[in-house]
């Protein structure tokens, strides 16, 4: 491959990129306004100045672009989730709270979204099923649940809080600095699940 090729490709790749991003802030800007099923690819194509047969050589369709920008940031957040073992979360929640909440700051503007009382409920469902899943065996060995039951419901209300959480520092436009935010999410959590601590 030649030079000349070499930079076309480059200048292709680039061109890709930008008409994807302009795309996906145009998609994440509407999504914030009405939920997905009101949302035409003509008018995302318009507010994004692409055309388009653009649009449908990256995309099949609007759910399309919402499950693939979900399905990365998903697989994003697994991956932080994964560098976590059992012992570092014994060790304190502080360092993993505070990843999430960079992940939440990375991807503000899909958060923002998907936030709104018009985003997508299923992509939360699996993010609490991914928090669930990581913290289960863990908090099993250090707290002591009356039953499966009462494990869930805690699950439920600490992801539910968090959400909140997240939730208000996203309206009000990151106000704090994340740490702030990661260390008072840990405090509510240890606060309220001291309350089932087990015995030594």
């Amino acid at each position: 491959m030649d030079r000349n090729q070499k930079r076309d490709e480059k200048l292709q790749d680039r061109r890709v990129r930008r008409t994807r991003t302009q795309l996906r802030e145009a998609f994440t800007a509407l999504l914030r306004e009405k939920p997905v099923d009101e949302i035409t690819v003509r008018e995302l194509t318009d507010l994004a100045d692409v055309n388009r047969g653009t649009f449908y050589g990256h995309y099949r369709d609007i759910y399309d672009l919402l499950e693939q920008m979900e399905g990365e940031a998903l697989g994003e957040f697994a991956a932080l989730m994964d560098r976590y073992s059992s012992s570092d979360l014994r060790g304190g929640l502080l360092p993993i709270l505070t990843d999430v909440f960079h992940f939440v700051e990375k991807h503000g503007g899909l958060c923002a979204a998907l936030l709104s009382r018009r985003g997508d409920n299923l992509f939360f469902q699996q993010l609490s099923t991914l928090i669930d899943r990581k913290c289960l065996g863990e908090w099993q060995e250090l707290y002591c649940f009356a039953g499966e039951e009462q494990r869930a419901y805690c699950m439920d209300f600490l992801v539910a809080g968090a959400v909140e959480l997240v939730r208000g520092w996203v309206t009000r436009g990151f106000a704090e600095p994340a740490e702030d935010m990661a260390a008072l999410t840990e405090r509510l959590i240890l606060r309220g699940m001291s309350t089932f601590a087990a015995e030594r």
